[in-house]
């Protein structure tokens, strides 16, 4: 039986727009990710400035700024714990990318994904793989 229920008609053709346990978890963490800081009506401290970062170059000083955007998005659900966490550039260049080890704390499993921040005409758009 599912711990977390929940519903999500992103990519969705409306048959099937429940999510449960790890994919709402998974989806929460993007819809967390996608979320400008001060864009959520009286949370002005909620959300990432990570859309002002993905096209700066990759310095240390910004990859540690991305590396504390993502973290402190983990660090707000208190249903994963983070395990390891890399940042890159994507191949091509247009965007960075996260490799991010959760692991799912009532679930008692991990799991590796790899997150994409693409920049899209001004627009972030994530998108995740498991690995």
């Amino acid at each position: 039986m599912a711990m977390y229920k929940g519903y999500s008609t992103l990519n969705s053709q409306f048959t099937g727009v429940r999510l449960d346990d790890i994919e709402l978890i998974k989806r929460d963490l993007l819809n967390h990710f996608g979320i400008r800081r001060g864009e959520k009506v009286m949370n002005p401290t909620f959300g990432t400035s990570i859309h002002d970062l993905i096209m700066d170059p990759l310095t240390e000083d910004t990859k540690n700024l991305l590396l504390d955007e993502i973290q402190q998005v983990i660090d707000y659900d208190p249903r994963v714990e983070l395990q390891e966490l890399l940042v890159d550039e994507i191949p091509q260049g247009n965007g960075i990318q996260a490799q991010v080890s959760l692991l799912y704390v009532q679930q008692n499993q991990t799991e590796t994904m790899l997150v994409k921040f693409l920049n899209a005409d001004g627009i972030l758009n994530t998108t995740t793989e498991v690995l």
